[in-house]
């Protein structure tokens, strides 16, 4: 039986004070797991043809759970599996009429991964896609067959040979170790606004991993609350192409809990900065799953500081807690000699942006009553980085490019500005 997954009212406040801390980003897994088990069983019910191959990795699913909770759950956790079983179960609730037997043909390769981790026997059919069969979370298989041929994928006593392992980026010691996926190979990771990479060369790599243990040394030392939630959530990064060399991009999908994609940063603390901007799209979006805090508003839109475009309130909620992330690690970042300048400019910018942001969800009138709380929860903690000490002519400068960003936005957006929640007062 699916458990219900429930938020109290502090648990709710922690989170909304943009923390949470790792028993909650724990708490927020195991409502994703209840979630894709869900959708895996209307999956199962809403099965177009044959079932033989359905009812074969269902078995394999099944003695993994029963064999090894723990590494079922990291199989089924891992984060590509979610934009997966999202994607398939709405096209069968739609019933769209696209051929889904490749797509539907990847619970062989879920199953799969499900067999390595808990150490099982399982002979399983998937499909080929770019030259193999892609195991989510372990690597790929490759076989020299047209593309989305059904191949056999036999694991023994939770080994399979794999061609192309999956990369990973590895810091820290003990408590404070954390090594994730450098995903650029499963077939389910290209759902981001820029296009995902090809296999990066091998020659790449030891840039990713330099600036990825940099960024840990700095979290691990000036953020260790972050360092707790990272270790509790993350899963796996997507490299992004990356067209302009000077433009950098990360983003983060709804059903990918613990996953986001982006382009190599430029230095150590643009790294850093990028992952608790993204974990913290991930943990709205995982409490979105449990807790409402908004219902639709129709056509309104709202001034966000950092897009050029009107955002729905959904967009204006995830981009206030994702900064709201960032200004509190500008604010610790402080204290590192060789960032300081750089660390109080930004923190005085995003601490800003922030505020007026939040002004527009003050003025929301679609938010639940867990929005206004949640809402207000961040207010405080908006409230608190407003009354750190901070240089008088920096704070000058940090409203005046607020003002002179919300002048663009109103010649760039002024014909379609109907509803839109934000007035020159705000800044």
């Amino acid at each position: 039986m699916t458990p219900v997954h429930r938020l109290s009212a502090s648990e709710l406040a922690a989170l909304a004070s943009g923390r949470g801390g790792a028993c909650l980003v724990h708490a927020l897994r195991r409502a994703q797991l209840s979630k894709r088990l869900l959708l895996l069983k209307f999956i199962a019910q809403a099965w177009p043809g044959d079932r033989a191959e359905r009812d074969r990795a269902l078995e394999v699913l099944a003695a993994a759970q029963r064999r090894a909770p723990e590494a079922f759950a990291e199989a089924l956790g891992y984060p590509s599996v979610g934009i997966w079983a999202a994607r398939i179960a709405l096209r069968l609730r739609d019933r769209s009429g696209i051929a889904l037997d490749a797509d539907l043909g990847h619970l062989g390769a879920v199953a799969a991964a499900a067999a390595v981790r808990a150490g099982l026997d399982a002979e399983l059919v998937a499909p080929v896609r770019a030259g193999g069969v892609a195991i989510p979370s372990v690597g790929r298989v490759r076989l020299p067959l047209p593309e989305h041929t059904p191949a056999r994928v036999i694991v023994r006593d939770g080994r399979l040979v794999v061609h192309d392992g999956l990369r990973r980026l590895a810091a820290g010691a003990g408590a404070t170790r954390l090594s994730v996926a450098l995903d650029d190979l499963d077939p389910y990771r290209d759902v981001h606004h820029v296009p995902a990479a090809d296999r990066l060369p091998d020659a790449e790599l030891p840039a990713w991993q330099e600036l990825f243990r940099q960024a840990w040394t700095l979290l691990v030392r000036y953020a260790p609350e972050r360092v707790e939630e990272l270790a509790a959530g993350l899963r796996s990064l997507v490299p992004l192409a990356q067209p302009d060399a000077a433009a950098s991009r990360s983003a983060t999908v709804r059903d990918a809990f613990g996953m986001f994609g982006l382009t190599r940063p430029e230095s150590a603390v643009d790294f850093a900065v990028t992952l608790v901007h993204e974990f913290q799209h991930s943990k709205l979006s995982a409490l979105l799953d449990v807790v409402p805090l908004y219902r639709d508003e129709g056509e309104a839109t709202y001034y966000a500081p950092w897009r050029r475009d009107p955002r729905p309130i959904g967009g204006l909620l995830q981009g206030v807690y994702a900064f709201l992330g960032v200004a509190d690690l500008w604010r610790v970042l402080r204290g590192c000699a060789h960032l300081r300048e750089l660390a109080t400019i930004r923190f005085a910018e995003v601490r800003e942006q922030v505020r007026c942001a939040l002004a527009g969800l003050d003025r929301a009138t679609c938010l639940t009553p867990a929005g206004r709380r949640f809402v207000a929860g961040m207010r405080c903690a908006v409230d608190a980085l407003l009354a750190e000490p901070v240089p008088a002519g920096v704070v000058r400068r940090a409203r005046a490019a607020l003002d002179a960003n919300y002048q663009t936005w109103l010649r760039t957006n002024g014909p379609h500005l109907a509803g839109v929640g934000v007035s020159s007062e705000t800044l």
